[in-house]
């Protein structure tokens, strides 16, 4: 472990702290492979898609709150500012992708480990300086988010039931907020947050990326997608192609958060923020059509498909929207399954990356040899080739949803 490291207030997991202490080795050794086994490098793999996880969460919100920090001490805004080009590295690598071989650990693992502590110390530092209740704000919240991962085994949960503060990020052109749950290799599980008096998603359309929306009870609105407006009461999920304006509009009010997967093998996973244009229309001049019509391209009713499952007996998984649905000139299709996990357990090994929801029951996940226990509203990502074993553990039926992106035609576990 390199010094920046050792003296930084972060807490770790055993885990973490190997992990850190064997990959500065290995620089020092002039980035040595040897010593480094297979499960090291799915540990490495799993840490780094959590951080991943940060490019338009605490990487990109503490960016932006150090930003808005004016420091009287010439020195603490000097700290200030090399916190923030340390955060803009992370950003920035979180557009790469995560290996499966020994680079992630000593390559993309490092970088995750070396920046995230430098931060942390430049920050530290600032707060000595400074004396700000501002900075120790900012710094007290990034720490809290990076505990999250590193004082873990690797295998990391998110929530969809809030919108943490200095985690999120606020979509200029619409407005809404995004809580980044899931990120994988080239797609992402998200939630738009929507504590305004309307709850909507405000129209718009994204030329490269493909979405699948969700919706889950209590909801009453309108879903639109293209020159349709499909009424909504009860729970859904609708397949979005490329080039097409989608987004909801709030009926009375009952607040109404979207969940949704974005993604593209084209671009970054997680380009809503980079691949969005607003699509303003009156709602008045859209055709209504019913939620199940061909007009709105698939969509199912997800709360029947749930309680479908939830009645069977042993596990069994098969998808509900076919990647074929929104793949597009290249773009990939979002593929989304549904499961039901028994008491006997459900195997699972993606040669794709999967994001997983956990939308009802509780359980356990294992993989790379760690296990934590699981529960609705709670998302997790299973890089591909890792196998994982999820187990129901609560007398209510544990079910799933989980979604992958691949080239139509082209069927992956």
């Amino acid at each position: 472990m390199n010094d920046v490291c050792k003296i930084s207030r972060l807490r770790m997991h055993p885990n973490y702290e190997r992990l850190a202490d064997m990959t500065c080795d290995s620089h020092l050794r002039g980035r040595a492979p040897s010593g480094i086994q297979a499960s090291d490098i799915a540990l490495a793999r799993l840490y780094s898609h959590a951080f991943r996880g940060q490019v338009i969460g605490a990487f990109h919100a503490t960016r932006s709150a150090v930003r808005e920090i004016r420091a009287t001490d010439r020195l603490a805004a000097a700290h200030l500012l090399r916190a923030e080009e340390s955060l803009a590295n992370l950003a920035n690598r979180s557009m790469d992708t995560v290996g499966q071989d020994v680079r992630a650990l000593i390559s993309t693992f490092h970088h995750y480990c070396t920046h995230v502590a430098r931060t942390v110390d430049a920050l530290e530092t600032a707060c000595a300086l400074e004396h700000s209740p501002a900075v120790q704000r900012v710094r007290d919240l990034f720490v809290a988010h990076m505990e999250n991962i590193t004082a873990g085994n690797s295998l990391h949960l998110t929530r969809d039931t809030g919108a943490p503060e200095q985690g999120s990020f606020i979509v200029p052109s619409l407005g809404i907020t995004i809580v980044p749950l899931v990120y994988g290799d080239h797609h992402s599980w998200n939630l738009a947050w929507l504590n305004g008096d309307r709850s909507d998603v405000p129209y718009h359309l994204h030329r490269e990326g493909v979405e699948i929306h969700l919706g889950f009870s209590p909801i009453h609105g309108y879903t639109v997608l293209g020159e349709a407006k499909a009424e909504v009461r009860e729970g859904y999920a609708m397949p979005i192609p490329p080039n097409t304006r989608h987004g909801y509009t709030n009926l009375g009010s009952q607040t109404h958060h979207v969940p949704f997967i974005f993604g593209s093998l084209t671009c970054g996973g997680w380009g809503v923020f980079l691949d969005v244009e607003p699509q303003p229309r009156d709602l008045d001049h859209l055709q209504s059509a019913p939620v199940l019509s061909q007009k709105l391209n698939g969509t199912v009713l997800l709360e029947q498909e749930i309680a479908r499952v939830a009645d069977r007996y042993a596990s069994v998984r098969y998808p509900i929207i076919d990647a074929e649905r929104t793949d597009r000139d290249g773009t990939g299709g979002l593929e989304l399954s549904i499961a039901r996990v028994s008491t006997r357990g459900l195997a699972l090994n993606p040669e794709r990356f999967c994001a997983v929801s956990v939308v009802r029951g509780s359980g356990v996940l294992e993989m790379a040899q760690q296990k934590i226990d699981i529960a609705a509203h709670d998302h997790f990502g299973i890089p591909a080739g890792l196998a994982a074993t999820i187990t129901q553990t609560s007398t209510e039926p544990l079910v799933l949803l989980d979604a992958i992106i691949r080239p139509a035609g082209r069927r992956f576990s």
